[in-house]
Formats: structure tokens, C-alpha cells, sequence
């Protein structure tokens, strides 16, 4: 029974909400139990998506259960059969495992470099594959495969057309790097960019500081900067309430002017496809004994 992990930062739940509640081929779907997984299991069943919550000792517990029964029913040829063609829709046998890990991290590289990290490693334990739904993050998450290069499973990426890591949650949401990087230049007075997650929650970037600290840190740094807009990114999602809304109070605060770009799910979808089929046909051939399927 195949076992794919995905560690996503908070800002990029709604994009994985939105895949995983259209992914009819799943057998399961786990969320680890926590404080961080609250707004997912929301949105989730928003969307009509079964799942549960479980800690990751009842995850670990409950996968080697459900795995010996699988292994005791399924043998090799059944799994090489499996490989030469695609599941039939609703009938994969795949089981989802995600962890949202908190927004807040990133207000520190090294922090947010040895969260994710921790996170990885504690679910590659009993997992197939993990995928890292995050970009590069200012280059903190950058190194990821070589720093993890121990890991007793392959580790996958959000990646662009190109094949290239993502930079950042923005990146995603615009449509890949060079789009950003793009985007980026056409604009160079546009102070932030804002997605409906980023909308709702810019304050906790920084949510070490205080909320008038903050304020005030803020509009020194774009009163220094002559930014003058914020970029409100339509993603195609409504999971987050108030989008509108939040884009300006923000523009209000800090005197800025709101223009509208279009941004889109793909790069999330793509990624999130593409490392199922390498999984599922590294499982396939190999079973649980996958070292030669590493990415």
C-alpha cells in the first residue's frame, strides 16, 4: 500500500484543498492532528472531501496494520500489472498523509529550515515518497535534497514547466518562476503580492512581533522603499473568506494603490500529479523495498 506524505506550508493549503478534494482515485486521506490542520479539515469538508485526523503515532500504527494487509493480498505480478496502466478512477489504492506546518516560521530561515526538515523526516519514516509543498523560501529550503539525502524515501518538489523548483508560494500562484520573475519586473512598485492566504494572514509572517510594531515596521520599510501598490493575485479559490476585503484594509493601512493580476493552480496541480504517478509506478515495480526510485 503505497504512502504519500506532503509537508505544505499553511500559505499554499487552499491550492491543496482544492487538489485533494478533486482527487476521486485516493483511498485515503490522513491529516496530522494539530492545531496547524484545523483551517484544512475545514475547507475540506467545505468541499465534500472525506478525511481524518490522527496523530502521527496512530498514522504509523494504522499504515503498518493496513500495509501487511495489503502486502498479504497483493502480490508482485498484481503490482507489475498495476505499473503497464493507470488505475480506474475511484479504484487506486494510494493513502494521502499531509501536515500543514504554521505560517509563522518563516519570520526565521533557520527556524523554518529545521522545521520542515523535522517534518520530513518524521513522516518519510513510514511514508513512500514526501512531497514538499513549499518553493525555495529565500533559499532556506534550497538544498533540501542534498541536506536530506539519507531520507528512506524519494523526495519530491513543486516544480514549474521548465522543471525548475518553485521560488516561493507567489511563484506558484502566478504560474511558475519565469512568469514571476516576469511579473517582478513589470511591476517594481508593487510593495506586496498578495494571494487569498496571504491576504488573510500577513500579519503572522511576523506574528513574533507586535501588532503595532508590526504596523509601524511596515510603513517605515515602504516609506524607504517608494513602493507604491499591492498585487491582489486572483487564484481561481474562494476557500479563504473576505479576499477583497483584506486586500483593502491592507491597501488602506498602508496608503497603497490595488491592481489585479491573474494567477492560477496549475504549478500545485502538476506537481501534485506528476509525483503520484512517479510514486505509484516506483511502488509498483518495487513495493516497499523503493531505494532505486529515488528522485
Amino acid at each position: 500500500m503505497p504512502v504519500l506524505s506532503i509537508v505544505v506550508c499553511r500559505m499554499l493549503e487552499d491550492e491543496l484543498a482544492h487538489i485533494l478534494s478533486a482527487d476521486e482515485e485516493t483511498r485515503e486521506l490522513i491529516l496530522v492532528d494539530g492545531i496547524e490542520s484545523m483551517r484544512l479539515s475545514e475547507k475540506l469538508k467545505s468541499l465534500g472531501r472525506p478525511h481524518i485526523l490522527l496523530s502521527r503515532p496512530q498514522i504509523a500504527g494504522d499504515l503498518e496494520q493496513k500495509s501487511r494487509i495489503s502486502n498479504h493480498q497483493q502480490g508482485l505480478f498484481s503490482r507489475l500489472m498495476a505499473s503497464l496502466r493507470p488505475p480506474p478512477r475511484g479504484k487506486s489504492n494510494l493513502v494521502v498523509v499531509v501536515s500543514p506546518l504554521r505560517i509563522g516560521l518563516h519570520v526565521s530561515l533557520e527556524r523554518l529550515q529545521s522545521a520542515v526538515y523535522k517534518e520530513i523526516r518524521q513522516l518519510a519514516a513510514f511514508s513512500n515518497g514526501v512531497l514538499l509543498f513549499y518553493g525555495r523560501c529565500g533559499g532556506s529550503l534550497a538544498d533540501a535534497k542534498e541536506d536530506l539525502f539519507d531520507l528512506p524515501c524519494p523526495l519530491y518538489f513543486l516544480g514549474d514547466e521548465q522543471g525548475e523548483r518553485i521560488d516561493d508560494c507567489i511563484a506558484a500562484a502566478l504560474g511558475g518562476n519565469e512568469i514571476y520573475s516576469r511579473t517582478l519586473a513589470e511591476h517594481q512598485d508593487v510593495a506586496l503580492f498578495m494571494t487569498p492566504m496571504w491576504a488573510a494572514n500577513w500579519k503572522a509572517m511576523g506574528q513574533e512581533e507586535s501588532g503595532r510594531s508590526r504596523k509601524r515596521d511596515m510603513q517605515s520599510m515602504l516609506k524607504r522603499s517608494g513602493l507604491t501598490k499591492v498585487a491582489r493575485i486572483d487564484t481561481g479559490l474562494a476557500l479563504e473568506k473576505g479576499f477583497d476585503e483584506n486586500v483593502e484594509d491592507f491597501a488602506r493601512q498602508f496608503g497603497l494603490k490595488k491592481i489585479q493580476l491573474e494567477g492560477g493552480t496549475r504549478v500545485a496541480e502538476r506537481s501534485y500529479q506528476q509525483t503520484k504517478r512517479q510514486l505509484m509506478k516506483c511502488w509498483a515495480m518495487h513495493g516497499d523495498q523503493d531505494p532505486s526510485c529515488r528522485s
